[in-house]
């Protein structure tokens, strides 16, 4: 009987939905929206709520997904040469249209229910030219006031990795999950935003490797680890690296340092690498007589969930006893997975929390721990020294 309630109430909506005029913009919705409540919105459904938006915002998505929930459907394609479809699923609150790719107008919409017995509205309204814009309203439904009111905080802990970034909203068409994708190229972030009972809050960010794979951006594939006994050591996870493709000067040359070592070879005079197994930490050091020193570090701790292992990398140039960052300095990290042997790499920002450089610094020495789990930053500024640490707790770093 409900079920039976809700499909009338859709239909009823849809119907009265192809009233309105389609008189605005985009931008209009933009600058509009977060001011103007709906009123007489006689129940919570998505139809009828969707009508409501449309008789104050008319667009012809809108109108276009009125019309196919008037005929009852779950899907229509309403042009074949562009893709051009509208879906809606009902039952989960959800409604989605858009084409295959054209500079037309897309748009979805979706309903949670809050704790306090209203509803949490959301549509979003896009266009990906003149103007790149993605619109997102949000509306408080109040059963007993029959009124939409607009939610224009809610978002407001979203903050952008990179300036000039593109936006792309993704509401949940199952569960709860809210995610914005940041097109930051070569890097895809996404953006998690949990459901807490009455709004989406930020809990994290993260890559979106899918999506960077479809813009072909992945920059590392898995790297296979080979190692003989039970477990890998930390000379096994040095040559798993180092065996990849395209290294760069650095790398490349202590690759070839590295295969001497492991076949007994005498390196040169001026080259040194370290290995200590127990504690699971390596060093390579190469000090040129005219100031310029360079040295790469590995070490590994192993993650709390027991399947895992982070191995860290460092690669430091010193000129004259100063730290001097290049494109091919700086910290990197894989992460190992204790079943398949593969590691991956994994950004900084995905550990936890990241150093910000002390101000005015010239250059950053790091230092990766031979024993125990801190990563030490030494920044040279003109008053001297600043020394930060980054700690691994078996999750993420923290200060």
């Amino acid at each position: 009987m409900k079920k039976f309630f809700f499909s009338v109430m859709l239909l009823l909506g849809a119907a009265t939905c192809m009233q309105a005029q389609e008189n605005v913009f985009i931008t209009d919705i933009a600058e509009g929206w977060k001011t103007k409540p709906i009123e007489n919105v006689i129940n919570g459904s998505l139809g009828i709520m969707m009508e409501a938006f449309h008789k104050t915002w008319p667009t012809y998505v809108t109108r276009d997904a009125c019309s196919v929930m008037e005929e009852g459907l779950d899907k229509k394609v309403l042009d074949p040469e562009t893709d051009y479809t509208v879906t809606v699923d009902a039952a989960n609150g959800f409604l989605l249209v858009g084409d295959g790719g054209t500079d037309g107008l897309y748009m979805s919409s979706c309903i949670w229910n809050r704790d306090n017995g209203h509803k949490l509205f959301a549509v979003m309204i896009g266009k990906p030219t003149d103007p790149e814009l993605e619109v997102v309203c949000f509306y408080d439904y109040d059963p007993k006031a029959k009124r939409l009111t607009p939610e224009p905080n809610i978002l407001s802990d979203f903050k952008r990795k990179e300036e000039n970034s593109q936006i792309s909203h993704q509401l949940p068409r199952k569960g709860k999950e809210l995610i914005i994708l940041e097109y930051a190229l070569p890097f895809i972030y996404a953006h998690h935003f949990a459901w807490n009972g009455m709004q989406p809050v930020f809990e994290k960010v993260d890559i979106d490797r899918e999506k960077m794979k479809e813009f072909g951006e992945e920059p590392d594939g898995s790297i296979s680890v080979t190692f003989k006994g039970q477990k890998p050591g930390i000379g096994d996870f040095v040559t798993a690296i180092l065996s990849q493709e395209e290294l760069g000067e650095a790398l490349g040359g202590m690759a070839e340092d590295w295969k001497k070592y492991q076949k007994g070879k005498t390196l040169a005079k001026n080259t040194t690498i370290t290995v200590d197994s127990k504690n699971g930490y390596v060093r390579y050091d190469v000090n040129h007589p005219e100031g310029e020193n360079l040295y790469i570090e590995y070490c590994y701790w192993n993650c709390a969930d027991g399947k895992h292992k982070l191995v860290a990398e460092n690669v430091s140039l010193v000129v004259n006893g100063e730290p001097v960052d290049t494109e091919l300095t700086g910290l990197s990290f894989y992460w190992y997975d204790n079943t398949s042997h593969k590691m991956n790499y994994k950004y900084a920002f995905e550990l936890g929390e990241e150093i910000e450089a002390a101000y005015g610094a010239t250059g950053c020495m790091r230092n990766l721990p031979r024993q125990g789990k801190t990563i030490e930053f030494v920044y040279f500024t003109p008053k001297g020294k600043v020394t930060k640490k980054l700690t691994w707790d078996g999750r993420k770093f923290v200060k």
